[in-house]
């Protein structure tokens, strides 16, 4: 082989320096000669293809075709493949949506094919791309993204002149961190951006297109989307999808699970539903419901609790009047309340014991616009074009292997449609009879059948089986009567060293087996540990992460605990989930995460008196493993919080003796201590790569949040509990500020409750409100005395805006904090169309504190210049918006940057095409249709939301600003002056050039969006 890769001259290769390829160790790369330039021993190369069907992972040999059969193409390869050419066109970088750094994902559920898909996209672009496979997503970041970039240039050596540029196209295999729990691609985005940047890379096409594989499980929730006007072809597509994904969630164990049916109103998609419903009526109790729910939570809590309790008991009675599942579509606009229906209906059917679901919902909500996505999808179930192509391979390969095509366990699962029953009939009688009798090779057995089924993909190492069976006959030997369900293959070393089963689905058929045989899961799962880790932590250490502690996403959240013991508390049998968790904290000894779940698992689900105790003695021995680690104290924070709400709302409480009181406040003073704790811990966090832990703030809330909600009116207030409550005002009051600004000027992420705002307003309310005066009203008067609180009246009613803004008096001196909330209370006030002072006037104001002192003011006094002041032509004397930039930025830093690092910054305000005070259009997120509160804001929320997610929104409402890229800098050009602005996307500045783009301001400075490269 001459390892050739692709120049960048169309149609030629370049030949790589040995040199340079041995320094590219974290990258597998595909090379575009591979094979052709070498003679193939074709006995290998059947041996590849054999072990490949039979199960085990793909090898760049499998897909040369001149040595094997063609590889079945799954239904995404030719939509992956056309994404990403979209993705490498020269003229990408040309549009705002393409940037030198860009994605396509690949989410597969394990055993679906994902793997080969995803190599399968690398070998067809071998001779166009420069395809390569990241070898260990654990590796460090920093060193990929080097090398990544080594490949783009052909070059390690400085300087970096203009080397032979290609597109790198990256496979990723996209895993979790075992340190902080971040998905390697975000960290390795980053540094392949400083990357380019610190090489002066200017490129005309993008640098690397990250090809993200990352595993999924379909089988509770998945989206769908049908845009507007679609063809009949698509439309046939979108049925055929929504009808596979009803298969695959019809085979789970879920009991409520939900297809999310995004589409515009011009699409049919009501009644594409509708049709998918008449097809299944045999096989589903169907109902459609339109527009459901009636009333918002915020308007009425109590209406709407009765209003989905009713929806609930509803639902299950057409279930448990036909004994079928239901499929129940709901179309409508608004899916928010949609939460709260599932969390009743998932409660109510705990005890439910029948297999598979008993409700699959269509959540179709209709939209305006929908963003294109930039993702396949790969499940356990066939479409029927890939039935077609699957049994026509299926003739293939009989033909060419005979009899031995029945071992091919991996490929006959997914030809037959990956059913359980063709992955339970590879379990013969013989194995079943060795069960009891052969308890070695049982063990093993059981081993494979944990890991393969709840860590899909994981292996056991054959020198420690080996090890295991302690010198007895070889692993093949022990393993004989079950050989027929594993295969055994190479991590990439020339060894075969890997052991697993066949295929997720045989683990699962296999688990089935072993404790249908007196066999249970927590008893593998302790030997596991005790024979097979015990001694070898190292080489099982995220297998076992993955088996005890990880949580897999629900329905609404995060589910309490691993799928393992979720799954062994469904045998009622607790204890046996405290004894695996001790066990694998004594092996793991200074890993925290253990002793974490211990104590959730202690105060969530145990029931005995000492609880709370046990609960509290694991987390903090899960504090003393990583002190410095804020989330873990937040652990503690729990327990005490869980406890205090136990014990106030006991059958005692009637009858408390006076030392009862002493006991509720000594609890309640250690839920506080221990979120305060956390507080310090998250201040002390300097990792500018990780987010800021803000939830000992939010535990601190709902403390005492939980002390007002607990106490009862026939219980008179003692003076121990006012002398409490007055005491925790101050600090109410600071945290409420702290959140009034971080919600005001950041984006919540997809982890953050949607409890999270109203339980902080609620809080507040408690805590201050008094007199006659409403909880609204003492929220308004606060928020009046605030940037971030005044903000929020851009949402408000207008009645409610009038009143609490218009009364505002203008300042009578030259106070910073005054000024700032009268210019903008005015600002506010002219969005709505109400009364304002005139613009010029309030320039003034700010043109005066800006004439006695420059530097050193808020960053919110700076946005307010910036607003007012740079559309304006230049005059003698007024900001220099250059200088003001810069102030900004070092007023953040001071102010913000440490609480609001890795969140996303939401535009506070764009710049339009109106004159004065209405040129400026406020960002804020309108509410959804049934509020009261109209938003004032020109910018409809689809443009908004294309703006600020895709980067690709044209508003027409906005003034497209003129400005240049240079050395990786977007600038803005007003009046013969450069002023630095932030690119929203960093990777939309790698080639130079005049640029224009829509310019909005956040509270770090103004923000450049949908950069378009001028021709």
């Amino acid at each position: 082989m001459m390892y050739q890769l692709p120049s960048c001259n169309p149609g030629e290769t370049i030949s790589i320096p040995t040199e340079l390829r041995d320094s590219l160790s974290c990258l597998d790369i595909v090379w575009s000669d591979m094979f052709e330039t070498e003679k193939v021993n074709p006995g290998r190369a059947r041996q590849r293809e054999l072990d490949f069907l039979q199960g085990a992972p793909p090898t760049w040999l499998n897909f040369y075709t001149s040595a094997n059969l063609p590889l079945v193409e799954r239904d995404g390869f030719n939509y992956l493949i056309n994404l990403i050419e979209r993705k490498k066109e020269k003229s990408c970088l040309m549009s705002a949506a393409c940037q030198a750094v860009t994605d396509v994902s690949l989410q597969y559920q394990p055993g679906s094919g994902g793997s080969t898909l995803g190599m399968q996209v690398l070998w067809h672009f071998r001779r166009d791309l420069r395809c390569a496979r990241a070898i260990d997503s654990d590796l460090d970041p920093k060193e990929l993204s080097k090398q990544v970039l080594d490949l783009f240039l052909l070059s390690n050596e400085k300087p970096y002149a203009k080397q032979d540029q290609k597109t790198v196209l990256l496979l990723l295999d996209t895993k979790e961190k075992l340190d902080n729990n971040q998905p390697i691609k975000n960290e390795l985005w980053g540094n392949l951006l400083k990357e380019i940047h610190n090489r002066d890379i200017n490129t005309q096409t993008p640098v690397v297109i990250i090809l993200d594989w990352i595993p999924k499980d379909f089988s509770l929730n998945d989206t769908l989307i049908l845009g507007s006007n679609p063809s009949e072809e698509k439309s046939k597509r979108l049925k055929e999808k929504l009808l596979q994904q009803i298969r695959l969630q019809r085979k789970s164990q879920w009991k409520v699970t939900t297809i999310n049916l995004l589409y515009t109103e011009d699409s049919s998609g009501s009644a594409l539903a509708g049709a998918i419903l008449q097809d299944l009526r045999d096989e589903f109790t169907c109902e459609t419901w339109t527009e459901p729910f009636k009333t918002e939570i915020s308007e009425n809590k109590d209406e709407f609790t009765r209003e989905i309790e009713m929806m609930t008991d509803t639902l299950l009675g057409k279930y448990e009047t036909h004994k079928k599942p239901v499929l129940l579509l709901l179309d409508h606009e608004d899916d928010k309340p949609l939460r709260y229906l599932l969390k009743n209906l998932q409660s109510k059917l705990q005890d439910d014991q029948t297999g598979g679901p008993a409700f699959v919902i269509i959540n179709a909500v209709r939209k305006s616009v929908i963003r294109a996505t930039f993702h396949v999808k790969l499940k356990l179930e066939l479409l029927p074009g890939e039935k077609d192509r699957f049994a026509q391979k299926r003739l293939e390969i009989e033909n060419k292997h005979k009899k031995m095509s029945k071992t091919f366990h991996a490929f006959n699962i997914m030809q037959g449609g990956f059913q359980k029953e063709d992955a339970e009939k590879v379990i013969t009688g013989e194995m079943v009879n060795l069960i009891e009798k052969d308890k070695t090779s049982t063990e093993l057995l059981c081993f494979l059948a944990l890991i393969n089924s709840y860590v899909p993909g994981s292996h056991l190492s054959k020198p420690l089986c080996k090890k295991f069976i302690k010198g007895k006959p070889s692993v093949e030997e022990i393993m004989k009567p079950f050989m027929d369900l594993i295969v055994i293959f190479s991590d990439g070393k020339e060894k075969a060293n890997c052991l697993r089963l066949k295929h997720p689905m045989i683990a699962d058929a296999c688990l089935k087996m072993v404790t249908e045989n007196k066999l249970t899961r927590s008893d593998i799962a302790l030997n596991f540990l005790n024979k097979m880790v015990e001694g070898n932590e190292s080489n099982y250490r995220h297998i076992c992460k993955r088996l005890l502690f990880t949580r897999p996403g629900g329905l609404t959240e995060k589910e309490k605990f691993s799928r393992l013991i979720l799954d062994i508390m469904k045998e009622r049998k607790t204890n046996k989930c405290i004894d695996l968790l001790k066990t694998a904290s004594n092996l793991f000894s200074t890993d925290p995460f253990y002793p974490q779940a211990l104590a959730r698992l202690y105060y969530i689900v145990v029931t005995e008196e000492n609880k709370y105790h046990e609960a509290e003695q694991w987390a903090k021995e899960a504090i003393e493993r990583d002190p410095k680690k804020s989330n873990l104290r937040d652990t503690l924070g729990q327990v005490h919080k869980n406890h205090l709400s136990r014990i106030w709302t006991g059958s005692i409480w009637i009858h408390v003796k006076k030392p009862r009181t002493g006991l509720r406040l000594c609890i309640a003073q250690s839920a506080i201590a221990a979120f305060e704790d956390e507080e310090k811990a998250a201040e002390d966090e300097l990792d500018d790569d990780t987010k800021f832990n803000n939830m000992g703030h939010f535990g601190f809330l709902q403390v005492c949040k939980e002390i007002y909600d607990l106490i009862r009116p026939q219980n008179p207030l003692e003076q121990e509990y006012l002398d409490f409550i007055n005491g925790l005002r101050g600090k109410v009051e600071s945290k409420y500020n702290f959140f009034e600004w971080y919600l005001a000027f950041s984006s919540p992420s997809n982890k953050t409750p949607e409890y999270f705002c109203g339980d902080v307003e609620d809080c507040y309310k408690q805590y201050f409100t008094q007199g006659t005066q409403t909880g609204e009203e003492t929220l308004n008067e606060r928020k009046q005395k605030t940037f971030a609180g005044m903000l929020h009246f851009l949402k408000s009613d207008v009645n409610v805006l009038k009143q609490n803004l218009s009364a505002i008096e203008k300042p009578q001196s030259e106070d910073e904090t005054q000024t700032v909330l009268y210019v903008l209370a005015n600002i506010v006030l002219s969005q709505a169309g109400e009364p304002a002072e005139d613009t010029e006037e309030l320039q003034d104001m700010l043109q005066k504190l800006w004439s006695t002192k420059a530097e050193g003011r808020s960053p919110e006094f700076y946005l307010l210049v910036l607003l007012l002041f740079w559309p304006e032509e230049e005059k003698p004397n007024l900001p220099n918006l250059g200088d003001c930039v810069q102030y900004m930025s070092q007023s953040y830093e001071r102010e913000y940057q440490k609480y609001l690092r890795g969140l996303c910054l939401v535009p506070l305000f764009f710049y339009g095409k109106g004159e004065g005070l209405q040129r400026l259009v406020p960002a804020l997120k309108p509410h959804q249709n049934g509020s009261q509160r109209p938003d004032h804001s020109k910018l409809h929320h689809t443009d908004l939301e294309l703006l600020t997610e895709g980067d690709e929104g044209e508003a027409e409402c906005l003034q497209p600003v003129d400005g240049k890229v240079e050395n990786h800098q977007v600038f803005a050009v007003r009046n013969g002056q450069q002023i630095e602005v932030k690119a929203h996307k960093k990777g939309s500045v790698c080639k130079q050039g005049h640029v224009s783009f829509h310019l909005g301001v956040t509270i770090r400075g103004p923000v450049a969006y949908n950069i378009t490269h001028q021709n």
